[in-house]
């Protein structure tokens, strides 16, 4: 346990002068020494623009940012074509909700979500709700915490077309029942969008087996750096999605009236990516792979040793 505590050199600086316990990893946690090297070595030997140039720097900036995808695909079972890059898990629900819920969704339509979602995967669905003239339809919790399945018979019906839930509650730590909610899902062909904010960095999430439509993620709460997000999508669904945000590198052709995308996933990833995060991403997920999922769950216990 102690060589793991070692890892993290922000533990061995003193607060108060006394030895650190750090007990807030649900809103964000600290950097391994990979990871901080990753991010270091990428800013001093390979920083460049990817997908801009064909010279060296550029080549092996490219490679990073394609690895990084290809990391984070195997991490959630997903295709690497399937893996946009954002900034956090928040950017990646606004994705969804504007690219997705505004398109696809109308007057008429339900949008189910659990009472006890973050802002981040409530507040987007309130604006394509309004916009779209779709209704915000809730799912609360039982005395214990959580949704039942009498509650999902209740509230999953015809009418819905979308569901958005936390796997891991930020609120009470508490599991959604992803694949009941799933199975009903698919029985009125709705889309499931999964916020894994809180789940990637306690448990294997497997997004072929959940067989979720959406599922986003933020670095930062699995030792990666700040700034880096991930949002799988189905790609079926990606490839009839407008582009969230334009410009940079989203573009496969320019004329003066009208513009053409670049194919998924890279339609959704505009402007100059944060290759240097992405780096620390990918080196985040070896750190996970290399000490196991047991270490992981009792990381608290290691930092309080």
């Amino acid at each position: 346990m102690k060589s793991v505590r070692d890892q993290f050199p922000i533990l061995s600086v003193p607060e108060n002068e006394k030895r650190l316990i750090y007990l807030d990893n649900a809103a964000t946690s600290f950097k391994p020494l990979s990871v901080l090297k990753a991010v270091d070595d990428y800013y001093r030997m390979d920083n460049a623009n990817p997908h801009r140039g064909v010279y060296t720097l550029g080549v092996r900036s490219t490679d990073i940012h394609e690895n990084a995808r290809l990391t984070a695909a195997r991490f959630v079972n997903a295709s690497p074509e399937e893996i946009i890059f954002t900034q956090n898990a928040t950017e990646a629900l606004n994705l969804v909700a504007y690219s997705y819920g505004m398109e696809f969704l109308k007057e008429g339509d339900e949008i189910l979500i659990s009472v006890a979602e973050h802002h981040s995967n409530l507040v987007p669905w309130q604006r394509v709700a309004k916009h779209t003239g779709s209704r915000l339809v809730y799912l609360y919790p039982g005395p214990d915490g959580r949704i039942t399945e009498e509650e999902l018979d209740q509230k999953i019906n015809p009418r819905t077309r979308l569901i958005a839930i936390a796997q891991v509650s930020n609120v009470l730590g508490t599991e959604a029942p992803v694949k009941s909610i799933v199975k009903r899902a698919r029985l009125h062909g709705a889309a499931v969008v999964l916020d894994c904010a809180q789940s990637v960095s306690h448990m294997p999430v497997d997004v072929k087996e959940l067989d979720v439509d959406f599922a986003a993620f933020s670095g930062h709460k699995m030792y990666a750096p700040m700034g880096i997000g991930v949002l799988y999508g189905k790609k079926e669904l990606l490839d009839k999605m407008p582009p969230f945000l334009s410009g940079g590198d989203m573009i496969a052709n320019v004329h003066e009236q009208t513009s053409t995308y670049a194919e998924v996933p890279r339609r959704f990833e505009a402007g100059t990516r944060n290759v240097g995060g992405e780096a620390g991403l990918a080196a985040a997920i070896e750190y996970m792979n290399s000490i196991g999922w047991e270490t992981i769950r009792y990381y608290v216990l290691v930092l309080m040793d």
